[in-house]
């Protein structure tokens, strides 16, 4: 292995950096795996959430029912963003039929969510992280043979 402090500083930073990153894909397909059952919605309240003057998303409230029992849960959008109140209250209608179906953890149905997406960002960004550690190491011994 290379000796240089700095190359190794490079490296722990490198692998700190992939254990996050891997740390934070796991959580993330952990919940996405736990919702596995999907029922549609009894009720929802849409409202236009302002965030600063020109920057407005949606929440919801809404709620749906395991067996004989009723649950809630909100869910909100500020990654999609309007600039106007009017152009989000336009697209609630939208909003309401895309999502009309809950998705819940049937084992604990307080875990729920209106989107059921797989992490696929997280988990490629980790493979690519390992990938890149793993030619780290590698070129770290193979600089270390030819130094000899």
């Amino acid at each position: 292995m290379h000796s240089n402090a700095l190359y190794r500083a490079f490296l722990l930073a490198v692998l700190l950096i992939t254990f996050w990153y891997t740390g934070v894909a796991i959580y993330r397909y952990y919940h996405y795996t736990q919702l596995k059952s999907r029922v549609h919605l009894t009720s929802s309240e849409w409202k236009v959430h302002e965030k600063a003057e020109d920057e407005f998303y949606l929440e919801t409230h809404y709620a749906f029912t395991d067996g004989l029992k009723q649950y809630e849960g909100e869910a909100s959008w500020p990654q999609e963003f309007y600039r106007n109140s009017w152009a989000a209250e336009k697209d609630i209608p939208y909003f309401k039929n895309k999502y009309a179906m809950v998705w819940y953890n049937p084992h604990n149905p307080h875990i729920s969510s209106l989107q059921k997406r797989f992490p696929l960002k997280e988990a490629l960004s980790a493979i690519v992280l390992w990938g890149l550690l793993v030619y780290f190491l590698w070129l770290g011994f193979y600089v270390t043979k030819f130094k000899n």
